[in-house]
């Protein structure tokens, strides 16, 4: 594998929030509430906000908002899109961390 498979790596995924926003929501196809979010991922909710933002517009991220009797209720899931790409993006971090182990 050539060094410069790393610079294939997304850079949407490749920030600590997001990674852990879509390792979360590739795992859950039924999607999460914005407050088990929060509290799973130990965020801010403006924090949260803003990397959900940026994944909702990049196509991977899908926001539904109901309501439960007068309660908002905001639930995110991982789009197709999302979850093709996210599984893309994990395949060439594992080549990248092998060929850093010397495992090519």
């Amino acid at each position: 594998m050539s060094p410069t498979k790393i610079f294939a790596l997304s850079k949407i995924f490749h920030e600590r929030v997001r990674l852990g926003i879509m390792t979360v929501l590739a795992s859950k196809p039924e999607g999460m509430e914005f407050r088990e979010l929060l509290d799973l991922l130990k965020l801010t909710k403006g924090n949260l906000s803003v990397h959900i933002s940026k994944l909702e517009e990049a196509g991977y991220v899908e926001v539904q908002k109901s309501f439960v009797g007068k309660m908002p209720r905001t639930r995110y899931k991982a789009t197709p899109l999302g979850q093709r790409d996210f599984s893309a993006y994990l395949s060439i971090l594992e080549d990248v961390i092998a060929q850093a182990r010397g495992h090519s």
